[in-house]
């Protein structure tokens, strides 16, 4: 007895249905069903195409790795997500989640869905406008640490004129050899929160060549899906919300697998 396919016959259904429609039967059937399949079967043939570079440019990888349970389960979720785009950024972004879980299987597949689900909702715009976020995090940590020694430098030689100033003699000689070190400490400290001034341009909508309110749509995407995270608003003397945004602890490692 042959088994009942359900899917196969509400298609049947669907596609006599479409049938009885005059003048425009025929294209909804096509549209629906083969156009479809067509459209499906090219961003496959195209995905493939990607994916068969990346193997023929690094033929030491094992086979075997291909093998198993695990990169079979998030292969069928790539695909599953390839065929419902056509966007090419994002078939080569999720081909990079399969090279990271070919090279790093137990690494990436924990957070392999979830990757691959913030692929499929963020555009390219919202995926920059969350990596300049978090290349400013790593330049902000490391001008901090600077700005922090140059003003301790800045204080202990202030600190040598100081005691100069009240000893007895008073040592003019000593102090104004110090005074252009001091200078020089002072400078290299404004000039490292003036770098950390100007890194902060893409706290701007017109950095990216988009409108305010695109600009706030963005960062309200990316904090409702714990990229982004506001540290002004509501701080003594902070700013308006959604305006010094920060990348999260989970916002730095998905832009650092995309970029992996």
């Amino acid at each position: 007895m042959t088994k009942f396919d359900g899917k196969e016959a509400g298609i049947t259904v669907v596609r006599s249905l479409f049938s009885a429609v005059p003048f425009a039967g025929g294209a909804l059937n096509e549209v629906f069903f083969d156009y479809r399949s067509r459209v499906k079967q090219n961003r496959i043939n195209t995905f493939s195409e990607l994916l068969s570079e990346f193997f023929l440019e690094h033929q030491e990888i094992d086979p075997e790795s291909l093998k198993t349970e695990e990169f079979s389960d998030i292969f069928e979720s790539v695909v599953r997500r390839v065929v419902m785009t056509k966007s090419k950024q994002k078939h080569e972004r999720y081909r990079d989640v399969l090279i990271q879980h070919i090279y790093e299987p137990h690494k990436s597949a924990e957070n392999a869905e979830t990757y691959l689900d913030l692929i499929s909702a963020l555009d390219e715009m919202a995926i920059r406008i969350l990596s300049e976020h978090a290349r400013f995090s790593v330049d902000f940590a490391r001008l901090e640490v600077e700005c922090m020694k140059a003003d301790s430098r800045s204080r202990q030689t202030q600190e040598k004129i100081d005691k100069l100033k009240i000893s007895h003699p008073v040592d003019d000689t000593a102090i104004a050899a110090l005074q252009p070190q001091l200078d020089g400490e002072l400078k290299a400290a404004d000039t490292i929160r003036q770098q950390i001034t100007d890194r902060q341009e893409f706290r701007k909508a017109e950095y990216f060549q988009i409108s305010a309110s695109e600009f706030l749509y963005y960062k309200q995407t990316l904090y409702a899906k714990g990229l982004l995270i506001d540290k002004g608003f509501g701080t003594f003397g902070g700013s308006q919300p959604f305006t010094r945004m920060w990348t999260t602890d989970f916002g730095d490692q998905f832009i650092r697998f995309l970029l992996a």
